[in-house]
């Protein structure tokens, strides 16, 4: 359902055209009378209702307890990876006149094109060592294998190198889809995922995309050999798995289920799911029109409440919060261990519990 491409390409066609309307392109023959007036938005406000329908479907399909991190995550700095266009299309330069002319086959396959396209997100000292190895590989008979090992490891040490693509300020999400993976929901995990790469930074979402086409591609059976001793998948897991996912709220287990099934759908992680379209484009119809957007979202909201109200409902949420804290120190059934540990997760997420 999530992955129909051709209900997909309708629905971003169908937005396309919205998308226009708001732009104050709108061009209507003079023989078409307009009932309501239409109330061009900024790009800004478009972005937040992109952002406020994505999470909203999130919330529908997962338990998340937490959205400060979500709805503000943290400025990511890495090392080597880039952050600006600008960088890319250095690297971009120098991967033309460097790497490709280096590949002396009669054709490039799959391998190597999600090989090269890793390689544009490489700074340039990552770039001129491959080329300098492939320029030494004069040997006809091995030359594609010399030239897949040499990529390989280039591709291995750099991601080696640097932080993670998808971190723990995500922590909730990424056990929400494990609890939809575990509970044989992977119709909801998927549309989880996808939603969930949206919130991500262009050039986090576009290395990961890449990096996870290249991994899916390597991992395979009848691919290039890249260890003797192991199958692919194992090689792939085992060197390049930390590079996508480095948590320690989720088990290994999890996290390696976690990385086999964005394996394993690596094809359609990126796509916008048909739900979204659906929903956004009901919301903008609404705003351009200058109508309550929430009244057809599809969502149910909560009761508004008084302030005195909601004061009297925090503070009831926060003696249930201290008795639950007091059960869970006191039960004799819990570890010392294992109730320090639970103490420190509520001190984390409800500190005033313990006040």
């Amino acid at each position: 359902m999530i992955s129909n491409s051709l209900a997909q390409e309708i629905g971003e066609e169908r937005l396309k055209e919205l998308l226009h309307t708001v732009s104050g392109n709108l061009v209507l023959p003079p023989n078409i009378a307009v009932d309501k007036p239409v109330y061009p938005l900024s790009k800004e406000a478009i972005e937040n209702v992109w952002k406020q329908q994505t999470l909203l479907r999130m919330l529908q399909l997962m338990d998340l307890p937490f959205l400060e991190n979500i709805l503000e995550p943290p400025v990511k700095t890495q090392n080597l990876q880039l952050s600006k266009e600008e960088d890319l299309v250095i690297s971009n330069t120098c991967l033309d006149r460097e790497v490709i002319p280096r590949f002396c086959v009669p054709e490039v396959d799959n391998w190597l094109n999600a090989t090269i396209e890793c390689l544009e997100y490489f700074p340039d000292q990552f770039i001129v060592s491959v080329s300098q190895q492939l320029a030494q590989n004069r040997n006809e008979e091995t030359r594609l294998s010399i030239q897949k090992k040499i990529l390989f490891d280039i591709i291995v040490k750099y991601n080696q190198e640097r932080d993670c693509l998808l971190t723990d300020e995500y922590f909730d999400i990424h056990s929400g889809i494990i609890e939809l993976i575990e509970n044989e929901k992977r119709t909801e995990a998927l549309e989880a995922i996808q939603l969930y790469l949206r919130l991500l930074l262009p050039n986090i979402k576009e290395e990961l995309r890449r990096l996870l086409t290249f991994m899916a591609i390597a991992s395979e059976p009848n691919a290039y050999k890249l260890q003797k001793q192991y199958d692919n998948k194992t090689v792939i897991l085992k060197t390049l798995a930390k590079a996508v996912l480095q948590t320690k709220s989720l088990s290994k287990v999890q996290a390696e289920q976690l990385i086999g099934f964005l394996l394993e759908y690596h094809s359609e992680l990126f796509k916008t799911p048909v739900t979204l379209l659906d929903l956004v484009s009901k919301k903008l119809k609404k705003l351009l029109h200058g109508e309550d957007p929430d009244a057809t979202s599809g969502f149910t909201f909560c009761q508004r409440l008084t302030y005195k109200e909601f004061e009297k409902q925090k503070e009831r949420t926060i003696q249930y919060l201290q008795q639950l804290a007091l059960e869970i120190n006191s039960n004799p059934s819990i570890s010392l261990k294992q109730r320090k540990k639970l103490i420190k997760e509520f001190q984390k997420h409800h500190p005033e519990a313990l006040h």
